[in-house]
């Protein structure tokens, strides 16, 4: 098998300027009101600012940061290897012009050679080879080293026997090359996180200095240093090098500690958007914003994990009849005011090896749940966990109303804490009934839907969930070419949906809103979540 990617610069430009073409209503540059139409609002000239609300990092350093906050920022300083068409999801180059592979484990990577960080070094597949080795070295502590784990020579770094991945090789000034220590297809989609941004020398003399004020290659520019608990501010880089440059001139990402603060905010028109609305505020929307919101259908799946090393939970049929005894569009409309969508599936709408309504056990039947568990001898009493802080209280407790109701449980106990408590009673195997969690698709894979949380020993494989069947169909499709694994990982996730591990609940619609400056038909939403910024456009007051 032989995958090769080669892109014409004259091809990505079309495409980039298809895209700019929609975003401005008939204006391909980045301001001016040349083509609006009689009664719209024209994009403000160089593109205008956007403030955005961001909760406070954890961290600014791409192979450190795993979460939301610090993420959706990094995702606007740096630029990989490659990157994704968001309207279709496919891999486009970034750094790399092309790439290519003989049999799914060793790729070859061009780059281009005018790329440079902001602070004007340059960009070579050396650059590449020096960022991942000091990720993945255990001294530097980087949260993100495991997504590494299948490069050559990763173990061996990890047991600090070397300091250097054999599996990457800098051929030439521009040439990169990664081997795998067996094939994985998904990678190029892989390679699109925020682990695999290149880091100037300088941030390995003092990383410490570096994360306040990231030197990136990407769209923007970091204006000054991250001002903690306050904002993070950032100019686009009129020298960016890439495709598509970023349309707005400046984001500010606003730091909140309380959302419903940055609501009233946007309301007040002291903030341009918010993009995740909370749940308290979504029945509010149209009376507040009127048009001036949108919602996006995303990869955010909420389920309900079952420990199966627990015994009460090991039959699949006391499963079944917990999952059967859900009435999962009453919650989402009780609670949500309908703004989920129920899930009949585990791998995200938007990917192809979506199938949609395929779980038999995820349709509401209370009668027949009940005779299942009693049958199954599930349970008289149960405790659910979830994380505090995060309003899953009220879900979690129509839930368990509907199991007292349904299934004729006697008592159900609740146990909420910190989400860092509540991960670390997960690795060490503590939690005793049904718990939350969700999974976001850091990249859009399937893979990446089904592998880290339900393969054998995986680290956020909170059930214990261990089937050879699964995990061998999971190895198979990640070898095999992109139309060949589609059947496999649907295949895997019948495995899934049938032995139920976990309890899907939905995927999570996300509803912005935004002040009168933003123009509602520019706003986007990636698998991750995350709004793309770099296309927004600003219109006049």
């Amino acid at each position: 098998m032989s995958i090769s990617k080669n892109f014409t610069r004259a091809g990505v430009v079309l495409a980039a300027s298809a895209l700019v073409l929609t975003a401005c209503g008939g204006n391909g540059d980045n301001g001016g009101d040349a083509g609006t139409a009689e009664g719209e609002s024209a994009a403000v000239a160089g593109g205008g600012t956007i403030s955005v609300y961001n909760c406070e990092p954890q961290h600014l350093v791409p192979g450190n940061s795993t979460e939301v906050c610090g993420s959706k920022v990094l995702q606007q300083l740096f630029t990989g290897l490659v990157e994704l068409d968001y309207d279709t999801y496919e891999v486009i180059p970034g750094v790399a012009e092309s790439w290519d592979t003989e049999d799914s484990q060793t790729w070859t990577f061009t780059l281009g050679e005018d790329w440079t960080f902001q602070n004007g070094e340059e960009i070579t597949a050396q650059t590449f080879v020096d960022t991942f080795n000091w990720v993945v070295n255990p001294e530097n502590t980087q949260q993100s080293a495991n997504f590494f784990d299948n490069v050559v020579g990763y173990d061996a770094v990890i047991n600090e026997e070397t300091d250097e991945l054999e599996g990457l090789r800098a051929v030439d000034e521009y040439t990169l090359e990664i081997e795998l220590a067996e094939p994985f297809a998904p990678f190029p989609q892989m390679l699109t996180y925020t682990a695999f941004y290149p880091m100037p020398s300088e941030a390995f003399e003092d990383i410490e200095a570096f994360e306040q004020a990231p030197i990136g290659n990407g769209r923007y520019q970091i204006d000054g240093s991250w001002e903690h608990d306050v904002q993070i501010a950032a100019d686009r880089w009129e020298d960016f090098p890439g495709e598509n440059p970023g349309l707005p001139e400046r984001i500010e990402w606003r730091i909140y500690s309380d959302i419903d603060t940055a609501y009233m905010d946007v309301q007040a028109g002291n903030l341009d958007i918010l993009d995740q609305t909370p749940p308290n505020r979504l029945t509010q929307i149209e009376a507040d914003f009127g048009e001036n919101s949108a919602t996006f259908d995303t990869g955010s799946f909420t389920y309900l994990g079952l420990p199966l090393y627990q015994e009460e939970f090991q039959d699949e049929d006391v499963r079944h009849a917990l999952s059967m005894a859900i009435d999962r569009q009453a919650v989402i409309d009780a609670i949500f005011d309908g703004a989920q969508t129920p899930a009949t599936n585990i791998i995200p709408p938007m990917l192809p090896e979506a199938q949609d309504g395929i779980c038999e056990w995820c349709e509401y039947n209370p009668e027949e749940a009940a005779d299942l568990y009693e049958a199954a001898g599930g349970p008289s009493e149960l405790t659910v966990w979830f994380n505090s802080g995060a309003g899953h209280e009220q879900w979690v407790e129509a839930v368990a109303n509907q199991w007292r109701q349904n299934l004729g449980i006697e008592e159900v106990k609740f146990e909420s804490l910190e989400f860092a408590q509540y991960l670390e009673l997960h690795d060490n195997e503590e939690i005793t009934g049904p718990f939350r969690l969700g999974w976001t698709l850091s990249y859009p894979s399937a893979q990446y839907a089904m592998e880290p949380i339900y393969t054998t020993g995986q680290s956020s494989n909170y059930t214990g969930f261990s089937n050879e069947e699964f995990d061998a169909l999971i190895e198979e499709a990640n070898a095999a070419d992109p139309e060949t694994s589609i059947e496999l990982y649907q295949q895997a996730e019948e495995i899934l949906l049938n032995e139920m591990p976990v309890l899907p609940m939905w995927f999570s619609n996300y509803t912005t809103v935004h002040s009168d400056r933003i123009d509602n038909g520019s706003l986007l939403m990636d698998q991750g979540t995350f709004l793309r910024l770099e296309q927004i456009v600003v219109t006049e007051d």
